[in-house]
């Protein structure tokens, strides 16, 4: 890690807020328009760019400094740079678009496969494996969860899993069960105070993706080298 990376990087993920806002407002349409011709998220909903833009640069940032320089960071940058928009369309209409979850995994596997081609970390060929079946076995869990209680869960949240673990399963697999056990955590925990507070009550169905996202962030950012 060097200063000057983990600015660029920062740098990058501010300018970054603005295409990012503009995705959220383009696919941030809730499945079921209440009149067919229901727009997108509304300027007046929608985070302003500088918002999306600073979220997104904290946490390149921070990645600069946690993940070696490399196509694995790239990677990791790459994943939460998606993620970000992600999270904000889920939080506006409770979905989790295609187009996003299908640019984080693809663009997460290319690079990821690319660094093992490169070497870019110990026994790269046998992370890379390890990160196929992490991805499968995270997007395995989330599809029995959603098998089990359709309420509950979405075929977003199935395909948002994949990437995530994907990325998580090449550091490791206790990172994996970290961060999708941080992921559960954060939403129950979350859940709760929205009960307590009496701003949702135990019917209404409460966005996941945010929190899978923050669980693989936080464990990728404070698990052990």
């Amino acid at each position: 890690m060097t200063p000057a990376l983990t600015g660029s990087l920062a740098v990058i993920g501010l300018l970054a807020g603005w295409p990012q806002r503009a995705a959220i407002v383009r696919l941030a349409v809730p499945l079921a328009p209440s009149a067919p011709e229901a727009p997108a998220a509304s300027v007046r909903t929608t985070p302003p760019a500088l918002v999306v833009g600073c979220v997104t640069a904290v946490l390149l940032g921070a990645l600069a400094v946690r993940v070696p320089a490399g196509l694995v960071l790239a990677a990791a940058c790459w994943l939460f740079a998606c993620a970000v928009p992600l999270a904000f369309t889920d939080i506006a209409v409770s979905r989790l678009p295609d187009p996003l979850t299908a640019a984080a995994y693809a663009g997460t596997a290319v690079l990821l496969l690319l660094a093992a081609i490169a070497g870019d970390s110990e026994a790269p060929w046998s992370a890379l494996l390890r990160a196929v079946l992490g991805g499968l076995a995270l997007a395995g869990f989330y599809l029995l969860l959603l098998v089990i209680s359709p309420s509950g869960m979405s075929l977003g949240d199935v395909k948002l899993a994949a990437s995530l673990g994907t990325l998580l399963a090449w550091f490791g697999w206790p990172v994996l069960i970290a961060g999708g056990a941080a992921g559960f955590l954060l939403g129950g925990l979350a859940g709760i105070a929205l009960l307590v507070s009496r701003r949702a009550d135990r019917k209404q169905l409460i966005p996941f993706g945010p929190f899978m996202i923050a669980g693989a962030i936080l464990a990728v950012l404070t698990w052990p080298a």
